[in-house]
């Protein structure tokens, strides 16, 4: 069963890194654990932390990628790919963040115009109804999902907002973001 979740970005930040070519990057929070989104889904850690522990060899041969929008299939299209995730993992308050490596113009522009922008997650996996105390009508993500990609959408539903970011070899320009969210990511990838 193909499970698309989506999220808006909670930090918004570009960065230019001119020691990696002057490359463009966007950093943030892509989604998160034990919560129900919009889609009324649950993700539960143990559930997450296998599918962000398989991602890993993905991330190193840059095969886990993401396009804009969210297509109706959880096959990837090469010619739409407009990102790739360069660090992807969980927090210990269960935001899964990461960063993605911008490769489309199109995604370049959109950011530059700080246009609100979220995350959607795009995977394989099935669901049962969800027994906790989190409320009724949810379903729960069981173990064996697998993550295919993480889109760049308009309206995603966990409501998280990645921040884009511009840094350089001499400067890091942060938009909006959250003395929180850099403690977290320096613990995690510093």
């Amino acid at each position: 069963m193909l499970l698309e979740d989506f999220n808006y970005m909670e930090s918004y930040e570009l960065t230019e890194d001119k020691s990696r070519g002057n490359k463009y990057f966007l950093r943030g929070v892509f989604s998160r654990v034990d919560t129900p989104n919009k889609n009324k889904r649950v993700y539960p850690r143990s559930v997450m932390e296998e599918s962000v522990g398989q991602a890993q060899p993905l991330i190193e041969q840059r095969a886990l990628v993401g396009e804009l929008d969210h297509p109706p299939t959880p096959k990837v299209n090469v010619e739409k790919i407009s990102h790739v995730v360069t660090r992807l993992a969980l927090a210990e308050d269960g935001a899964v963040i990461g960063e993605m490596e911008v490769i489309s113009p199109k995604l370049k522009e959109l950011i530059e115009a700080k246009i609100r922008l979220g995350t959607s997650t795009r995977g394989l996996g099935q669901v049962r109804p969800y027994s906790g105390t989190l409320g009724e009508g949810l379903v729960e993500v069981q173990p064996g999902y697998k993550m295919r990609a993480i889109d760049i959408v308009f309206d995603p539903s966990a409501e998280t907002f990645p921040k884009a970011f511009v840094e350089d070899v001499d400067e890091k320009i942060l938009l909006g973001s959250t003395i929180k969210f850099r403690k977290i990511w320096e613990d995690i990838f510093n």
